[in-house]
């Protein structure tokens, strides 16, 4: 019998082989703003310098965000990520040819227990349709997680109606596969109207800015320092 997950790793490939998505203002604004929350977060919960960092970004695609790490100073070396869809590891090699880039062809992560400092994934949960893969992925990322390490995911509580590749990922779930999470920001509002609001003049955006929903969320788990210590 045939493993399901191979069937869903084959859709989500086939998903991103079609998907276009165009560059705007708010999809920068939205991208610059996950990251700066994040990069807040491992200031503010580890005591780990920056360059002494080591971070794993799961279906981290062409590897904009480990690239934003380096520049930070993490060290090519120390950055980790994974990808299911192999055109986009490779873009992620040739950006990073320092780091490790693993192809992947399901939801288990090659690395050992407690690797990383700083596990993430952005917009990665919400591709997979299947609640069993999720919640298995979601259970690796906090496998690899050290003690005293952080898990972040980024996703969507609200799908655009029309995409029915992706799902949206509720709190409830997460805490079911990996417990409460230490921290919940909302973040960004739905796209297509964060693009119009950016095109209003600035009283006029402020005040839509302020009222319009958040559709994201980014989770934050930090594991117990005593986690992983050997009674």
């Amino acid at each position: 019998m045939a493993d399901p997950s191979t069937h869903e790793v084959g859709r989500i490939r086939a998903y991103f082989g079609e998907a276009s998505w165009r560059p705007s203002a708010g999809r920068g604004l939205l991208v610059a703003e996950r990251r700066r929350l994040v990069e807040q977060v491992v200031r503010e919960m580890l005591a780990t310098p920056l360059p002494q960092l080591t971070v794993c970004d799961v279906g981290c695609g062409s590897g904009a965000d480990l690239e934003r790490w380096r520049s930070l100073g993490v060290t090519e070396e120390r950055i980790f990520g994974t990808e299911l869809v192999r055109a986009r590891a490779d873009e992620a090699r040739r950006a990073l040819p320092g780091a490790t880039i693993e192809s992947v062809d399901g939801f288990q992560l090659p690395f050992a227990d407690a690797s990383f400092d700083l596990v993430t994934a952005s917009l990665v949960l919400s591709t997979i349709r299947d609640g069993d893969n999720r919640r298995q992925l979601a259970s690796e990322m906090w496998r690899v997680t050290r003690a005293g390490g952080i898990l972040a995911i980024y996703d969507f509580t609200i799908r655009k109606p029309w995409n029915r590749n992706v799902v949206a990922i509720r709190r409830a779930e997460l805490a079911g596969a990996l417990g409460r999470p230490l921290a919940t920001h909302r973040l960004a509002p739905f796209l297509p109207l964060l693009d119009f609001a950016l095109k209003l003049p600035f009283p006029l955006r402020s005040a839509l800015l302020g009222v319009l929903p958040r559709t994201h969320r980014l989770w934050v788990w930090q594991r117990p320092p005593q986690a992983l210590r050997k009674t």
